[in-house]
């Protein structure tokens, strides 16, 4: 239903109606701390246009199905509304609002159909342009009371009429202000219970995002190691080989050097007069090879190690060593590794003078 429809249902509200129905809908207006009988005539507009809004429309829509659904009129159950019941109800003294608002909240064409139809019988019978003037004709009359000269003060039947109205509307009241109570802590439920519903779903995302996360760098580590560990195994596997093949060199040197040095034994007659002399540091001097009661064989640092592991070292009869060509930490290393005397020299010119003095 538009907003211009219940906008129409809003204006046969009477000023007085008008202030309770605000307090009970919880209607706020700005620049009112409170709407009563004094501000009404001004804020009466600024009422309705805050009861247009979506939030409140929907809990006044409700407040007029309810008012609908619990009383009996205009008909008896079983029997269909007419508007001609309808018409009879509002001269009674039920509030226009009231019908078209029952009639209105339904959603049934049928009862919007008829609303219209009561809406313009009104105008009609009545002789003016719009609901409004209805309810501002009403008030009027009812301001006047006849006094009839001799009329009793008994309460006319129109009076009880009313005053049954009136007690109908202090009862739909009170259920509707049960009914909005009950909505009131569903909906306070039903928000509480979203609220933990989606806090719960927050927590499990987040949850559920750590642990993807941690199953991704996992399975990326792992993927990692596997590949490192195949390259890291094909490195030994390389290395192993290159072991192997030097390993095989290495014999077959030392199984040549050997049938060498047997053949030169055989062929050489045995030198006794001449000392047997490992060098240590190459000085690059003839000197070396000329030596008349020396054979000097030069020793080289990157063969120091393979000489330390084998016994060539001991089997001679000198060890020498050039020390301004070893390093202090292979001079140290071969003397703890050599049980034999070591000469030492610092130059070239104290080993020449060594070697000429025999």
């Amino acid at each position: 239903m538009s907003r211009e429809t219940w906008k129409k249902v809003f204006s046969t509200i009477p000023d007085v109606e008008l202030v309770e129905l605000a307090d009970f809908w919880s209607i706020q207006v700005k620049g009112f701390r409170q709407i009563n009988q004094e501000n009404i005539k001004h804020a009466r507009a600024m009422v309705i246009t805050e009861a247009l809004k979506p939030r409140n429309l929907k809990m006044i829509k409700a407040y007029y199905t309810i008012n609908d659904d619990e009383t009996d009129e205009p008909a008896d159950k079983g029997e269909e509304i007419t508007l001609d019941a309808l018409i009879e109800i509002y001269e009674e003294g039920k509030e226009l609002h009231l019908i078209l608002g029952g009639l209105y909240a339904s959603e049934e064409e049928k009862f919007e159909k008829l609303a219209l139809e009561l809406e313009e019988a009104l105008l009609e019978k009545y002789k003016v342009d719009d609901l409004s003037s209805l309810v501002d004709s009403k008030e009027k009359k009812e301001d006047e009371v006849p006094q009839e000269k001799g009329e009793s003060k008994s309460t006319s039947e129109w009076e009880k009429k009313w005053n049954k109205s009136e007690d109908k509307n202090k009862d739909l009241r009170a259920k509707i202000g049960e009914w909005e109570k009950k909505y009131s802590q569903l909906k306070q439920q039903s928000k509480e219970e979203k609220q933990s519903a989606l806090s719960e779903k927050f927590k499990l995302q987040q949850e559920l995002g750590t642990e993807r996360a941690q199953h991704r760098e996992t399975v990326e580590n792992n993927k990692k190691t596997a590949d490192e560990n195949e390259t890291l195994k094909e490195e030994v596997a390389k290395l192993k080989g290159e072991i192997s093949h030097l390993n095989a060199m290495l014999l077959h040197q030392q199984q040549e050097v050997a049938a060498t040095a047997a053949k030169v034994d055989e062929k050489q007659p045995a030198i006794t007069d001449q000392k047997e002399v490992v060098l240590v540091g190459d000085p690059k001097n003839k000197l070396t090879e000329n030596s008349a009661k020396h054979t000097i064989r030069v020793l080289e640092l990157k063969d120091v190690p393979e000489a330390l592991e084998s016994d060539w070292l001991e089997k001679c009869d000198e060890v020498w060593m050039m020390t301004y060509l070893v390093p202090p930490q292979v001079r140290r290393k071969i003397k703890r590794t050599v049980q034999k005397s070591i000469k030492e020299f610092s130059d070239f010119p104290t080993m020449k003078r060594y070697i000429e003095k025999g």
